[in-house]
């Protein structure tokens, strides 16, 4: 058996594995009006809000132990109210999890990561 020379680099596209609170510290507030509809969503909800329509695709428990929704937000055809930047927040594929009772936006944080090993 040869040693390695070089650390190995390994892509993984993760939606919450994730071991430090990192990406809690950062992650997004989402607007309060926006929470009833998570909390009470399972796969097939759809529901409005003043930021635009949502698609619950899934609900999962994260490796950390948080709710988490699945889900699909896009912009009311009025132009109502966004958030921003809205090439993150709008979309298919986003997710959002619950800690202290409040919703937190997470897709931006957790998509694409690239870990060397030790």
């Amino acid at each position: 058996m040869s040693a390695c020379t070089s650390v190995p680099e390994v892509s993984a596209q993760r939606p919450l594995i994730e071991q430090s609170q990192v990406a809690y510290t950062n992650a997004e507030l989402l607007p309060e009006s926006m929470w009833i509809g998570f909390n009470q969503a399972y796969k097939g909800t759809q529901f409005s809000t003043e930021y635009g329509q949502v698609l619950v695709e899934n609900t999962y428990v994260s490796a950390m132990g948080r709710w988490c929704v699945a889900f699909s937000l896009f912009e009311h055809q009025d132009g109502q109210q966004l958030l921003n930047p809205k090439s993150d927040y709008y979309g298919n594929n986003r997710r959002a999890c619950k800690d202290s009772d409040k919703w937190f936006f997470i897709t931006p944080l957790m998509q694409n990561n690239n870990y060397k090993g030790t």
